[in-house]
């Protein structure tokens, strides 16, 4: 008798870790991130190491992910749009900055009305939350938020952008 009360709270416990685990999981609490490797870090940055790094054209892609609303997501607009135009212009690498709630890729002179369901995809793969702002760096580096925010420090969001692409172009 004693056994089968053992076996129904062992029973019970299991249920209640499972549910518990799925509900993290569905609501983006425990976020998995893109990978199922060791999540490693490059300054601010995660990436799952022996990750293949994104190209197009033999060029790394850049992306950020934000809104016109997210006072995060304003904060960085600047600095990371030029950042990467200057690249762009240089002919280094491919960039992408989506304002999800107009469909906008704030980088090109054309107003887009959508973004594109691939490029959402790549959203909900590195920030399974919907968490803003994100950036994603080769399709390998990550980071949910800004790294310099709390400092108010605009250069040191950039040489981190700088150094990134140059750690891309390396790979």
């Amino acid at each position: 008798m004693e056994t089968k009360k053992i076996g129904i709270v062992i029973g019970i416990a299991v249920v209640a870790v499972v549910l518990i685990a799925f509900m993290g999981i569905a609501t983006g609490f425990f976020v998995l991130g893109p990978g199922n490797g060791d999540i490693k870090k490059f300054g601010t940055f995660s990436y799952v190491e022996g990750t293949a790094v994104e190209k197009i054209d033999g060029k790394p892609v850049v992306r950020l992910f934000s809104t016109t609303w997210c006072p995060h997501c304003i904060w960085i607009k600047e600095t990371f749009d030029s950042t990467m135009k200057e690249y762009v212009a240089q002919g280094k690498i491919v960039a992408y900055h989506w304002e999800i709630d107009t469909g906008d890729n704030s980088l090109t002179p054309d107003m887009e009305k959508e973004v594109p369901a691939s490029e959402l995809a790549i959203f909900s793969k590195f920030s399974p939350g919907n968490n803003i702002p994100l950036f994603v760096f080769g399709g390998k580096y990550y980071r949910i938020g800004n790294g310099f925010e709390s400092q108010q420090d605009l250069e040191k969001e950039k040489a981190e952008f700088r150094a990134m692409i140059e750690q891309l172009l390396k790979e």
